[in-house]
């Protein structure tokens, strides 16, 4: 059996890493039977390839780091998680990932992380119970990586902004559809909804997540993606 090495989760989210949740959502689209293991220990988190997460574990202890490196070697199993799109979409759904996974990311962790009311909310959930010394620290480093990306040195306003004709573009591209692409759920579906669930709730700051909240048709998908996968994704002992 496959086992998927992930953050923990809580009452609001399945992980608080939404690449987790998209390997989780990848596995169940895939049909393959897999288990769930957190990982809580920072010295196991270290270990890890990257040092970072989700990782699967395959039947022999190979471990596969990464969300997309995940998709790839479960399609190498036969897996298709694009199943009747055309080669457009096929196009148009890895610019969508590709935009989720690396443009409203770097939303996210300024939500998370640079802004204080987001700060305050990691440090109630994430860290409640943590030293405070180390936690600062590394709020640093991740700080001092949205500087060096560059997102971070934008004000907020112009984050917001730049957030809300994202989502715009993303909800145009929903239409009336139940999925991004129609009726079944495709490969974008499990990077794009977790993610603007992500932003959609706390820990998110608080004016993020009122600009998602302009967008109905947005949060309606969310629920269908997220709500309904969650009653069928595999829980951590």
């Amino acid at each position: 059996m496959l086992t998927l090495l992930t953050h923990g989760g809580n009452d609001e989210f399945y992980s608080l890493s939404m690449f987790c949740t998209k390997a989780a959502l990848l596995l169940q689209m895939s049909g393959e039977a897999w288990q769930r293991q957190d990982v809580h220990d920072p010295a196991e988190l270290a270990s890890m390839p990257h040092s970072k997460l989700p990782v699967l574990s395959d039947e022999t202890g190979t471990l596969i780091p990464d969300s997309e490196g995940i998709r790839r070697f479960l399609e190498q199993r036969g897996a298709e998680f694009d199943t009747g799109l055309s080669a457009v979409q096929k196009g148009q759904s890895r610019v969508l990932i590709r935009m989720v996974d690396e443009g409203l990311w770097l939303q996210l962790m300024c939500a998370r992380w640079l802004e204080e009311d987001g700060w305050a909310g990691m440090r109630q959930t994430v860290f409640a119970g943590v030293p405070e010394a180390p936690v600062n620290e590394f709020r640093a480093g991740v700080l001092e990586g949205l500087h060096f990306a560059g997102h971070s040195r934008f004000e907020s306003s112009e984050r917001l902004a730049r957030l809300s004709q994202d989502l715009t573009a993303i909800e145009g591209l929903l239409g009336d559809q139940r999925f991004l692409f129609g009726d079944a759920m495709t490969a974008a579906d499990c990077s794009a909804a977790p993610m603007l669930q992500a932003l959609a709730r706390p820990p998110a700051a608080p004016q993020v997540v009122d600009v998602v909240q302009q967008h109905p048709r947005l949060l309606a998908y969310i629920s269908r993606v997220m709500d309904r996968a969650a009653l069928e994704l595999p829980r951590a002992a």
